[in-house]
């Protein structure tokens, strides 16, 4: 019973190593059950057949899962050349073979690879989560209805080929949030006029977690049987690491708490103090925390306070307020 009632008190991420053939519902569904709390969420949805990262938010810790998704995605798998489907992936119905040419080479593959590189527009799947008046598409696929959405705006950073064998080749990338690898295989394979789809996919990284931090199902069941599972949860804290940092004073952090929007000057004040590094192409959020000589630690812990979006596109108005995302008392 002690161990039950301690479990009933977590808060923060447990990063799950997503088996193949699970939803990432399924995943939702047994952590629910084996840690018996009611709150769990995941960030960042994988297909049935995609193995890998999978942070789950457990608690209150519900209420940072937007944050976490804003970081960068790494995927490896392999695409299969030669061959259509429905689904973009080797799971669906064929619809197309073309033969591929006996010439095409790494080199090939790879300069195609880096057309697609930076910002580009991609048209998600058929078969996606994503809804159509309230149905997801995947639903009314199945039912012969194709929904087809308004391509969407995604930036791919690496589109690494790391090897070629025969019709098929392994590959590497890293994205943003809202990219779909089965789309980009598609592609891939018009662009090389012939077609594609994707054979396997494992995400390697989603925003700070990495495949070292993941635990199988089977580790999750027996840390939960063992009483152990506080030590697999990471902190808010930690968890929102790669979210730039801005150290504030005990002042501001009052009027944070007070539920006063941060002025924009104070705040580009800070930034150019401390030297902070943004990306100047899309908006991001900083994380906003107390230095440990202000909150009289002398460990070097710093305390977490407040998270705010911040348009590092263009400099923010002297005038300009900010309102906060999330604040901790």
């Amino acid at each position: 019973m002690e161990n039950l009632n301690k479990i009933k008190d977590i808060e923060g991420i447990l990063v799950v190593d997503k088996p193949e053939g699970w939803t990432s519902f399924d995943v939702v569904r047994k952590a629910k059950r084996l840690l018996r709390i009611k709150k769990v969420g995941h960030t960042g949805t994988l297909d049935p057949m995609a193995t890998g990262v999978l942070p789950l938010c457990l608690g209150r810790a519900t209420k940072i899962a937007r944050f976490i998704t804003e970081g960068p995605k790494i995927y490896e798998g392999i695409i299969l050349f030669g061959t259509e489907t429905d689904t973009y992936d080797i799971t669906g119905q064929v619809v197309e073979q073309r033969p591929v040419s006996e010439g095409l080479s790494h080199e090939q593959i790879q300069k195609a690879a880096n057309a697609f590189l930076g910002k580009i527009f991609q048209t998600p799947p058929p078969y996606s989560a994503l809804k159509h008046k309230g149905v997801p598409l995947y639903k009314l696929a199945r039912k012969g209805i194709k929904i087809q959405k308004e391509p969407r705006e995604v930036t791919i950073s690496k589109f690494d080929i790391l090897w070629l064998q025969g019709n098929e080749a392994g590959f590497r990338v890293e994205c943003s949030k809202g990219t779909y690898i089965r789309s980009l295989a598609y592609d891939l394979g018009k662009y090389i006029d012939s077609c594609a789809c994707l054979k396997t996919l494992k995400r390697v990284k989603n925003g700070p977690f990495t495949l070292k931090e993941a635990i199988p199902i089977e580790e999750l069941e027996k840390a939960v049987g063992e009483g152990r599972i506080n030590d697999l949860i990471i902190p808010v804290a930690k968890a929102l690491s790669h979210i730039p940092q801005v150290i504030i004073d005990k002042e501001l952090a009052r009027e944070l708490r007070f539920g006063r929007p941060v002025p924009a000057s104070r705040l580009n004040e800070l930034l150019e103090e401390q030297c902070v590094e943004l990306d100047a192409a899309n908006p991001s959020y900083l994380r906003l925390v107390l230095k440990d000589t202000e909150i009289g630690r002398e460990t070097g812990v710093q305390q977490l306070v407040s998270v705010i979006q911040w348009l590092a596109s263009r400099p923010c108005q002297s005038s300009d307020r900010l309102k906060t995302l999330k604040v901790w008392q």
